[in-house]
């Protein structure tokens, strides 16, 4: 008993420093189509943030997001993307990103290093971003480009840009 009692006091100070948020705005993507940019959105995410820029080496991120609110304006293109081809939600319904390392990159500006994982595939991506604070409210803003085929986001194509602009506020 006194085990379990060491265990929580060592490991309930660090879950309250964390905050879980639900962020208000989607993550963001744009994708060449065809010569034209395709706006996309998926709105149901959380980020589980633990970042202090003093204490960059002890300080996390870490995400999830459902592939299944993608919306592009076109509900059949929405089903397609969700579909075996490209998202596979009913295999992969979870989008992760885990944060690595941090860099300073100038006042309010930093560089995370994260791993994204996209259906089975894990890759590392380099996030740059920008931290406001307002009191104790922070906001990040970030954009950062992934390659969809390093993911198994559907095949290669003549019309389809293989490159995807992602930009993420919370």
């Amino acid at each position: 008993m006194k085990v379990f009692l060491w265990f929580w006091l060592l490991i309930f100070p660090i879950c309250l420093s964390a905050q879980s948020i639900k962020p208000e705005n989607p993550i963001q993507f744009k994708i060449k189509n065809a010569g034209i940019t395709v706006d996309g959105t998926i709105s149901d995410w959380e980020v589980m943030v633990d970042f202090d820029q003093k204490k960059l080496a002890k300080s996390s991120i870490r995400g999830k997001a459902n592939p299944g609110s993608i919306q592009t304006g076109i509900k059949l293109r929405d089903k397609h993307l969700q579909g075996r081809e490209y998202f596979f939600i009913q295999e992969f319904p979870v989008i992760g990103l885990q944060s690595k390392s941090f860099q300073s990159k100038g006042k309010n500006a930093f560089v995370g290093v994260f791993e994204l994982q996209i259906r089975d595939v894990k890759r590392e991506v380099e996030i740059p971003f920008t931290l406001s604070q307002t009191g104790k409210q922070q906001k990040f803003k970030g954009e950062f480009v992934i390659d969809r085929l390093d993911f198994g986001l559907g095949e290669k194509s003549l019309v389809l840009s293989d490159e995807v602009r992602i930009f993420v506020e919370f």
